[in-house]
This record gives C-alpha cells, sequence and structure tokens, in this order.
C-alpha cells in the first residue's frame, strides 16, 4: 500500500527550509497496516518459540509479498520465483514435522 500511495511522488518534501508532507490514503492506510502487522509480530513472538515463529513469520511474508506484487502491481511469475515459493513451503512443512 505504500509502494502504491508513492506513485504521486515523494511523501515528504522540504519547501522554504520546513518539513511538508504529502500523505496520500494509500500511504495512510499503508502506514497503518505496518503498525497492525508489528503488533501481531510482537505478540507472536511474545507467546511463541522464537525459533519457530521467526521462519514462519518470515516465509509467509515472502508468500503474501510474492502473491500482492503479482496481484497488485503485475509483476511476473519466474520459474525462478516460483521454485523459490515451493522450497519455502517445503521448508514450512519441514519445520511443522519436527515440532
Amino acid at each position: 500500500m505504500i509502494k502504491l500511495g508513492s506513485k504521486a511522488g515523494s511523501p515528504i518534501a522540504f519547501v522554504n527550509g520546513k518539513i511538508s508532507l504529502h500523505l496520500g490514503l494509500l500511504t495512510i492506510i499503508g502506514v497503518i497496516l505496518y503498525g497492525v502487522s508489528f503488533i501481531i509480530y510482537v505478540y507472536l513472538i511474545s507467546k511463541n518459540d522464537l525459533g519457530y515463529i521467526i521462519p514462519v513469520a518470515t516465509a509467509l511474508v515472502y508468500i503474501f509479498i510474492f502473491t500482492a506484487s503479482f496481484i497488485l502491481f503485475k509483476e511476473t511469475f519466474t520459474a525462478l520465483k516460483i521454485v523459490g515459493i515451493c522450497l519455502i513451503i517445503g521448508g514450512l512443512v519441514l519445520l511443522n514435522l519436527v515440532k
């Protein structure tokens, strides 16, 4: 969301020695979602085993970004990206088998 909101230009500018903010709706939504994700992340690592939750959260973030970039920004799927996502999913499966 922050990337979509920044297409209009830089959200921060210096005008006559003062900081000027140009925050669009998508930028504000992106910052709020970032804050919410941080709170969820802190909650998860405080309630679960750190050695388990960090790899799972990191893998899920990669998968989410991969799919969101395809949907929102029309980025292409390459064979290498798909293999990488399959390896991440395989790692998650192995991580859950051991636990």
